[in-house]
């Protein structure tokens, strides 16, 4: 099973954030970006990150879109890697193996530490569509914007029916992101 998470690295002082599907047990994590990624290299590097899991569907929209890449990391105790501040629970992971691939390696991870911060509630089906529309900008030019349209088309519902303020904001990077890729492609 795919957990939708933010990871955390860092290498040479510089902190990356960035949203991965992850999967993971009770004692490993397994990270597959794709290559060429900042996280790829920076765990290659450096060997650790921490894994945030957050209900704030926002950040997982706003640093693919581009509209809002900086969120709020605070210290993680004596671990190297920060946290995000809005993690409702995180884990500090450090790389056992690396599996090299052509498109996307399998990292490897033992988790070393687990911490809740803040209860979880579940998604609604708002957030579910942040975090899948999250996933189609992602992949544009690289799948059909005919495909990402009709999916959005979709997903939008959710977002007609259940949506926050923090989920219509995301959604509103989301439309934005699509509409300048058409601009620029078409």
């Amino acid at each position: 099973m795919i957990h939708e998470s933010i990871v955390i690295s860092k290498s040479n002082g510089k902190i990356h954030i960035a949203p991965m599907g992850i999967e993971m047990n009770s004692e490993l994590v397994i990270i597959k970006p794709f290559k060429p990624s900042t996280t790829l290299e920076n765990l290659k590097n450096n060997g650790i990150a921490t894994v945030n899991f957050t209900d704030d569907v926002r950040i997982f929209a706003g640093i693919v879109s581009g509209f809002k890449k900086n969120w709020d990391i605070i210290d993680n105790n004596k671990f190297d890697i920060p946290r995000l501040k809005i993690a409702n629970t995180h884990l500090d992971v450090k790389v056992q193996k690396v599996f090299d691939n052509d498109l996307r390696p399998k990292i490897e991870c033992q988790i070393l530490n687990k911490a809740m911060h803040f209860p979880f509630h579940g998604f609604n089906r708002a957030q579910f569509s942040v975090i899948e529309a999250s996933v189609l900008i992602s992949r544009m030019g690289i799948i059909s914007m005919e495909k990402i349209e009709d999916e959005i088309k979709y997903l939008k519902i959710g977002i007609d029916k259940t949506a926050g303020s923090k989920e219509k904001e995301a959604w509103d990077w989301i439309e934005k992101s699509i509409n300048n890729y058409r601009k620029k492609n078409d």
